[in-house]
This record gives structure tokens, sequence and C-alpha cells, in this order.
């Protein structure tokens, strides 16, 4: 029998994302109830009051920007990435004071060079050019933060809003875009993002390369969100400021060991975002034969990626890729949590011997797999088998290939990819392709068989 080699994922997720721009990669250079405050269990005392308050409500002038720039200025800091072999920047972002004061949030991948590479610490510089050094206390990948901290007061600590604002309410992001200074760009919240695995506030403003890890506040000067990433001009992201809750916890709680935390969030992550994979409720579409699951709601989204056909063609397919937003960001070249798969039928347009079709078919399927560092991810493992999808024969080939930083007990997050390719017809064929990165493999394992469970082949 001759091995059958597969569509290449990679090319169909770029024809899809051409088809419908997803929104860009992190913001940092270089990469309805009522709000309720975060409880720090930090009291303001003398060493470290409270920023004053800036509702309107409670002043006897109306609200001011600039009253808020020079209240919060001081609070307000470039964090950055150091190469000590070189004593150059590596990246640039921004952060606020929290905490007792001698903390500042940012986003994770501001400070991800000083977690995932050697010869790199994090550094600060404040509004009037003070400069200093930062240690790490706790991170969260899942929704792109980090907790840092000097051994000295660095300011009055922002307060942070326990809720999500209400949708239009006008809102303030702070931070030091393209290390060109201090600056606070206005906005509307357009309410928490729809159809997305992260939680995300919709800000209408400008979230400029190195405001990444600034806050956005609101008119009473509570932080409702971190500056993220954008999209286009006028479009920016933000984490909900409530999420920096638990983060608060575990760097109080003293230092950790920052890989087996990100295994522990990843794993935890994995395991509430693909509960609702194992629904029947599934949407479901015909491709030559085959009924297949296509979406389930959230994030998962299909595209048609049809190769256009020429007259001189003596084959053609149609496929259709469906593939999530969900990506964790480890470092500039690891990003995690992706999950797509593609389906293709795969047909000759005028009887052919079937010799020739299989030789076609044979040089359209390729193995689609992500370039991973050896330093960070071990080899490839597969294994090839006959199985039966739909009632027909399939050859599979599944492979893995587990992380060496990320793992919990014995079970590392790993990256999975099947491949399978129907047999035995002399004229046509059909693919499916499956890709998951950053998962624990027994759980992908689960994933991959319950979309193939749900696949049927009907006579047209």
């Amino acid at each position: 029998m001759k091995k059958l080699l597969m569509f290449p994922l990679a090319a169909a997720m770029a024809a899809a994302v051409c088809a419908q721009p997803l929104p860009s990669a992190p913001s940092g250079e270089k990469p309805e109830s009522a709000p309720s405050e975060i409880n720090t269990g930090l009291a303001a005392d003398a060493n470290h009051p409270a920023p004053p308050p800036l509702l309107a409500a409670q002043q006897d002038t109306p609200f001011s920007v600039k009253a808020l720039f020079s209240s919060y200025k001081p609070s307000i800091y470039q964090v950055r990435t150091i190469n000590t072999a070189t004593g150059q920047k590596t990246s640039i972002g921004s952060g606020f004071v929290i905490g007792d004061g001698k903390m500042i949030a940012t986003n994770y991948h501001v400070i991800a060079d000083a977690v995932n590479k050697e010869k790199h610490e994090i550094e600060y510089i404040s509004t009037d050019d003070r400069e200093g050094k930062l240690r790490l206390l706790a991170v969260d990948v899942v929704h792109d933060l980090a907790i840092v901290a000097a051994d000295h007061d660095l300011g009055n600590p922002f307060k942070l809003l326990g809720g999500i604002p209400e949708q239009g309410e006008a809102l303030y992001a702070l931070g030091n875009p393209g290390d060109l200074g201090f600056i606070i760009v206005n906005g509307i919240n357009n309410g928490i993002l729809q159809k997305s695995a992260r939680s995300r506030i919709l800000f209408s403003g400008a979230i400029n390369s190195g405001m990444s890890g600034g806050p956005t506040v609101n008119k009473g000067g509570e932080v409702v969100g971190i500056n993220v990433e954008s999209q286009g001009n006028d479009i920016g992201f933000l984490v909900p400021a409530n999420h920096f809750a638990d983060l608060l916890k575990q760097a109080e709680a003293g230092a950790v060991n920052i890989n087996e935390t990100i295994a522990d969030q990843l794993i935890a992550d994995n395991d509430k975002y693909y509960a609702p994979f194992f629904k029947n409720d599934w949407k479901k579409a015909t491709i030559g034969h085959y009924t297949v699951p296509t979406e389930l709601g959230g994030d998962l989204r299909c595209w048609d990626v049809s190769p256009q056909q020429e007259l001189e063609d003596l084959a053609a397919s149609e496929s259709v890729i469906c593939q999530s937003d969900r990506v964790t960001y480890i470092s500039g070249d690891t990003q995690v949590g992706r999950m797509g798969f593609v389906y293709s039928n795969f047909y000759a347009r005028e009887p052919m011997p079937t010799a020739r079709f299989y030789h076609l078919y044979s040089r359209e399927y390729r193995l689609p797999y992500e370039m991973r560092s050896r330093r960070d991810f071990g080899d490839f493992a597969c294994k090839a088998d006959f199985v039966s999808i739909g009632g027909k024969p399939f050859k599979t080939t599944y492979c893995t290939q587990p992380s060496k930083k990320f793992i919990k007990g014995d079970e590392a997050v790993s990256d999975l990819y099947l491949i399978a390719a129907q047999i035995g017809e002399k004229q046509q064929g059909f693919t499916i392709t499956m890709m998951l990165t950053g998962i624990q493999e027994n759980l992908g394992k689960r994933v991959m068989a319950h979309l193939l469970e749900q696949i049927t082949w009907q006579q047209n």
C-alpha cells in the first residue's frame, strides 16, 4: 500500500487568515454585575497612601484628564528586559505599581525573555528617568500577566477594579509607547469580546507598541484592565483587572518554580477549554461523501480553503479548515494552545489509471508540524496505523512532541498531530488533519477520537 501524505495545515491556515484577519501579536515592543474592588489585604498607610479619588461625584470639580495625568504619572514605569551580555534591552513594555507599593504589574510577554533565556534581567525606568532592578514574583501565562518587584518603594499603588465597567464607559489607557515617554489614550469600553477563548475587554483606543502592561483606568482612577494588544489603529484589547486577584496571592506567597507554575496553568486552562468539546451539539457540514463536525460556538470557526482549479488539472479538491483563536504566549518562538483541523475531499476530474491517481494523491498530502526548539521540546514520536472512520478504511499517522520544561507529575505538555487518509478508492480520497499544541497527551487523544467518531460516510 502506498503511503499517503497530508495537506499542509500551515498553508491552509495562512489562507484562512488572509480571508479573515485575526488579532495581532501582543503589543509589547518585541514581541453585568456591579464592579467591586479586589482586596489585596494591604491597607493604605502613611508610607503607602492610596491614590487620590478622581470620580467627579467625589470631587467639587469636574473630572480632569490633567488631574489623572499628574496623579498617576509617578506610579507608571517602563519595564524592560536586558541582555546582560550586551547591556542592551531585548524588549520593553509598561507597568504600574500595585500591592505594597514595591510591586509592579505588567504583561508576561514583556518579561518573557527573563524567564526563558539565560543572562537576561528585568529593569525599570521611572517617568523621571530613575532606573533600578526588578525581580520576578509571579506569572499568569494564560492571561498574559506578571508581577515583578523592587527592594524599595516605587510609589502609590493603583486600585484594582474587581468587575467589568459598563459598556460605553469612558476609559483611559496609560503607558510608554515606542520608548517615547508617558502618554494617556482615551477611549470607550465596548464590553468583553464575544466568541473568543480569552477574556478581553474591547477598547476603542490605540494600544501602541510599548504600552503593553500599562493600566487602563476609569474616571475614578481604578484599573479596569491591563493593556495587552491591538488590532488596527484604534482597536485595543485589555486583560480585565480581576485576573490579578489570584496572581497577587501567588506573589505574596513567595518564590515558586516558574516552569511548574506554567505547566499547572496550561493544564488547568486546557481542562476548562476542552470540556465543551465532548458535547454532541457540533455544527456539521457535508464534504464529498462525508458529514463532519465543524464549529462548536465560542472561538472555533471554519473557512473554505479550496484551491483554485485550472483547466489542465487532472484532479481537484474541496477543503475546509477549522481553527480556534486561542494562543498562549510562552516565548518569541513558542506559542501554545492552538487547535485546528482540515478536511479535504480529493478526486479525479476525469477517469484515470489508479496508479496515476494515487501518484497525484500522495503528492498533495504532507504531515504538518511546527518546528520547535530542541532546547525546549523533545523529538517527534510517530505511529502509523489502519483504522475505520465513518465505516471506511483510513491510514493514520499520529505524532507527539513533548515539552522538556512544562511537566506536571509524569505528564508533559505536548504538541499532537494526526493525519488520516482514506484508502481503497480508485478515483477519490478524503483526508483529515488535526493539530493540538500545548496539551496533555491523554486529553488530546480524547479530543481527536471524539471528532473522528462523529464523522459519517454516505453515498451521494
